[in-house]
């Protein structure tokens, strides 16, 4: 024992003294940048010599943030100045611009861009310290590894901006619903506005919530925040020619019937969006009409009546007559053309005398062109010379042609003779109306008459047609030819039908449509079928395939040019290079120029302005190859614990390790796709030094001997490549060992087998049964309201000196039973007493002078649902009082006397009267007991005389019954003071007695 305490005692003198073999820190260094966050460090060297096999624990560098002030706006990127330092240094022979590129998996390695490639070169193994290891965030590279920052620029703080900007905060200022909660965000675009094409696609944006990152009504965000509305041009496919329809132009006439027109061209698209004239045959058939009546509602027109009679019978007088105008919709007749609705007329010239009315007549005709020009003061008298026209006569006939006329006169109006008079046509200057029309009327159909006229040509030139009687027309009476109409109602002449032309079909082309054109530019080809044949069969359309020579030469074209525009310039490729890896991610190159086609159909290039420049197809991509092979660690997720002392223990990295000491170990790390040879050890994080006692093997294995306690113990990482496993390994004491092995024992002595499986063991690679073990119960988690007891349950595999402990899946893997781990327990409610406030201090409660008591309600509840449960689920001796003394000064006792009783004692003779004696309290009826001693008592007997003024009965005579009823207010307390049993009382306080069981004599 005391060397036990000796050895331990030096372990940890020898601990201290290794501690402090290190030198003082020195001064910070420089900072490694002057604006937007660096970093600096401080140095302590050891002072044990390197061949020293111990060294020193610790770390020797200490780092620490600087210089963390924002650099201008028109400084460039720290890592970005780090690749363009390499633009003057040739790379493959080459001069690049270098572009910055951080890789996710190694950011604080230097990695370019050459401008104008996808290359991306490693040009550095380490940025320089204080380069962001990713852009937005405050994590910084330091000597090759990146640290993280927080926002208050301090190395592994936790500290972060909240959605507010404040470092560390809690996102408050968006919690009462500001405007800087929500915020805008662009979800992406719309569909292709077309099928195919070039369309349209528009930028879409949602208000969203900062908190919740969820998707919250647009009324939300600010409107004047929301980005404007962008789009950008889309093209999937090219498409088909189609038919583009102009507009209908105006209607040839505005009424009566009349023909619009409208322009259809065959269109096709080109994939810049411009659009080509193509011939009709190019796209889909029936061509969409370009003619259609219009406007077929009656033209406005004006309807005059009869004139109405004369209005004299001698001399002059005047006509009128009715005029309306017939029309349809909005439109109306107009109003210059409008017919007259009154005129002049006249009988005879003169009711008295006709002569000289015929005199002054001739005058005035004989003068009128003269009155018109030599006497300028009278022309204001005249109108100008005008043609009258009368209305149309009747139709000359019924049906057929006919024509109507009517009466043109050349008229003036003299107004001194306040009459129309007749001139020479010549007089007047307008066209002069015409004097006869034809009359559009139906034909005489009784006038017309079928006559046979040979036959109809034959239906078929060969293999038999068909010929019936041709019906012609004609008038009855001049025989001459007329419209089929003119006879729809003439009688129908026999109809004879004939065969003919029953010869053989001579030979001849079919013809087939030209499809499309081989080219949309430039000059392409459209083919069709030509086929010499001879039909045999009309009804099912057989024919007979013979040489193009026996039909008519020369034979039709086979084909024909199409589309000879020239093509506009286009970009072109060629193919994809080869990956340049032959495994994981590299890059494939193509040639992309920009050309046009000649007439010839050669492709000509020429400068890359005449193409589109977005169009431009990409040159390079990204190839991924097969996936190069996977660098795997192999792991043994399982604890191994030994029982028994063994020479040499062989370990698996992946899972722990509990080892007695003295104990060889041998450490395996499994490793698949790359040379064992180059496994590294790390301890605790630093490398392992191999030395006498620890070692690693050719194959990679990590050997210690005879491991002990605090020198051994700790965490054992291998590392290859960017892989790398570790095992934990405990050195334990032996009383630990023996703990462990008591239960272990009783399972490998079979006394408490459970369902077993064959299993091979990964230590010696022998079968051994594979079991769960099941520990006891732990206590209830809560004496009440639906606790829980848990056990440890392990699948383990149980050797003499050993036993290995498994993940539960291994044995469910191999259908071995998993007991509960879990039961439920103690299911009484967790209850508890509730009292409520305290009442008032009772005035009906008196207890002794000047004190009562208040009272309050006290209920057991649950605690899990806060339900009133009953009583006895509660602790009785835990139950809080319900009731307790207080100070009132209303409770006073006070002698409380009834009214005096009737004289006792016979008509005419003396006697006493009663009275009944009480202690109450004050206020009210209720007992105050003996609290009265001490106060005077009322008198309660005094001498009286019945003189019985009220009259008497006797014996001999029967009472009246009386009415059962109280005749004083405290007969209530009568039978509390238990005095029903007296007479008198019976019959003043009769309901209060009757009411109560009557009380034993006294």
């Amino acid at each position: 024992m005391h060397g036990i305490l000796f050895l331990i005692c030096i372990s940890q003198v020898l601990t201290e003294i290794r501690s402090d073999h290190w030198n003082e820190w020195s001064s910070w260094s420089e900072c490694s940048r002057t604006c937007g966050g660096g970093a600096t460090y401080q140095e302590r060297k050891c002072l044990r010599s390197s061949r020293s096999k111990e060294g020193c624990e610790g770390e020797r560098f200490k780092y620490n943030t600087c210089n963390n002030e924002p650099c201008s706006q028109e400084a460039q990127d720290f890592r970005a100045q780090q690749c363009a330092a390499y633009n003057n240094a040739t790379y493959g022979g080459s001069l690049y611009t270098w572009l910055p590129y951080t890789d996710r998996k190694s950011p604080c390695t230097l990695y370019c861009i050459p401008k104008g490639t996808r290359t991306v070169v490693r040009l550095a193994p380490k940025v320089l310290d204080g380069t962001r290891c990713k852009f937005n965030a405050f994590d910084m590279c330091i000597s090759g590894k990146c640290w993280p920052v927080g926002c208050d620029h301090k190395l592994d703080s936790p500290l972060t901006q909240d959605l507010c900007g404040v470092c560390g905060g809690n996102n408050s200022c968006l919690n009462n619903g500001t405007k800087e909660r929500y915020h805008w965000v662009d979800i992406g675009l719309t569909p292709c506005s077309a099928s195919c094409g070039v369309g349209v696609q528009h930028y879409q944006y949602r208000c969203r919530d900062r908190l919740s990152g969820n998707q919250v009504p647009e009324g939300r965000c600010a409107k004047s925040q929301k980005p404007s509305e962008k789009e950008k041009t889309c093209f999937k496919r090219q498409c088909p020619p189609v038919w583009k329809i102009f507009p209908w132009q105006a209607c040839s006439v505005n009424c009566g019937g009349g023909s619009a027109t409208r322009a259809v061209r065959c269109m096709d698209t080109l994939p810049d969006g411009r659009q080509h004239w193509l011939h009709d045959s190019f796209c889909p058939q029936p061509k969409p009409s370009t003619v259609r009546p219009c406007n077929p509602r009656m033209c406005p027109r004006w309807y005059a009546g009869e004139w109405s009679p004369c209005s004299v019978t001698c001399g002059w007088g005047e006509q009128v007559r009715e005029v309306l105008c017939r029309h349809e919709g909005d439109m109306f007749c107009d109003l210059n053309a409008q017919p007259v609705t009154r005129r002049n007329c006249t009988t005879i010239f003169s009711c008295t005398d006709p002569d000289a009315g015929q005199q002054e007549l001739s005058f005035g005709i004989s003068h009128v062109k003269a009155d018109i020009v030599v006497d300028a003061t009278e022309t204001k008298h005249l109108d100008l010379p005008k043609y009258i026209v009368s209305d149309w006569s009747p139709c000359s006939a019924t049906c057929g042609i006919s024509v109507r006329t009517r009466y043109v006169r050349c008229q003036v109006q003299l107004q001194y003779l306040k009459q129309m008079v007749d001139l020479p046509d010549a007089e007047c200057t307008e066209p002069k109306p015409n004097l006869s029309e034809p009359c559009n009327l139906e034909p005489c159909f009784k006038d017309f008459k079928w006559i046979p006229q040979g036959l109809t040509p034959c239906s078929r030139s060969c293999l038999g047609g068909t010929q019936e009687t041709h019906l012609v027309c004609v008038h009855k009476i001049s025989n001459l030819t007329q419209p089929d109409e003119n006879c729809i109602h003439a009688e129908k002449f026999p109809i004879e039908r004939k065969v003919c032309n029953e010869i053989p079909c001579p030979q001849r082309w079919r013809i087939g449509g030209f499809g499309e054109c081989s080219r949309s530019c430039g000059g392409g080809l459209m083919n069709r079928e030509v086929k010499c044949i001879q039909q045999i069969d009309v009804s099912l359309d057989r024919v007979l395939n013979l040489p193009d020579l026996m039909c008519e030469q020369p034979a039709p074209p086979t084909s024909r040019d199409c589309n000879t525009q020239p093509c506009p310039a286009n970009w072109a490729f060629g193919h994809w290079s080869q990956c340049s890896v032959s495994c994981g991610v590299g890059i494939e190159l193509r040639p992309v120029v920009c050309q046009r086609i000649t007439q010839d159909g050669d492709p000509l290039d020429v400068d890359e302005y005449h193409c589109p420049p977005t169009e431009r197809p990409e040159a390079e991509r990204i190839c991924n190859m097969s996936a190069c092979p996977e660098l795997k660690i192999k792991e043994l997720q399982m604890k191994f614990f030994q029982m028994n002392p063994m020479d040499k223990v062989r370990l698996f990295v992946g899972g722990e390790a509990s080892i007695l000491p003295g104990t060889s170990v041998l450490i395996l790390c499994p490793v698949n796709g790359k040379d064992k040879k180059k496994i590294e050890w790390l301890k605790n994080g630093k490398p392992v030094r191999p030395n006498a006692q620890i070692a690693i093997s050719k194959r990679g294995n990590l050997r210690i001997k005879k491991v002990w306690p605090r020198t051994d113990d700790g965490k054992y990482t291998c590392v290859i490549g960017n892989k790398k496993s570790s095992i934990k390994m405990t050195i334990i004491e032996f009383m630990h060992a023996m703990q462990e092995t008591f239960l272990r024992e009783q399972y490998l002595r079979g006394y408490m087998n459970n369902d077993s499986a064959s299993h091979v063991d990964p230590y010696d690679k022998k079968v051994r049964p594979l079991q769960v073990l099941v520990s006891e119960w732990s206590p209830c988690s809560t004496t009440c309201g639906h606790g829980v007891k848990k056990r440890k349950i392990s699948c383990e595999l149980i050797a003499e000196d050993y036993f290995e402990v498994f993940p539960l899946k291994v044995c469910k893997k191999y259908g071995i039973q998993i007991p509960t781990v879990m039961e439920k327990c103690n299911f009484k409610p967790c209850t508890k007493w509730a009292a409520d406030e305290w009442s008032q201090c009772l005035n009906d409660k008196c207890l002794k002078k000047d004190y009562s008591y208040k009272v309050r309600t006290v209920k057991c509840f649950n605690e899990m649902n806060s339900s009133i449960v009953h009583d006895k689920y509660c602790h009785k001796a835990s139950k809080p009082p319900t009731q307790k003394e207080c100070k009132n000064p209303a409770c006073q006792p006070v002698w409380y006397t009834s009214e005096w009783t009737e004289c006792l004692a016979n008509c005419g003779e003396s006697g006493y009267q009663t009275r009944m004696l009480m202690c109450v309290w004050a206020g009210g009826e209720l007992p105050a007991g003996r609290n009265c001693e001490g106060l005077a008592r009322p008198v309660l007997l005094r001498p009286c005389f019945n003189h019985c003024t009220h009259g008497m009965w006797t014996s001999q005579l029967k009472p009246k019954p009386l009415e059962c009823v109280d005749e004083s207010n405290y007969c209530k307390i009568v039978p509390v003071m238990k005095l029903c049993r007296f007479k008198n009382f019976q019959t003043k306080c009769c309901h209060s007695c009757s009411s109560k069981a009557q009380d034993p004599p006294s």
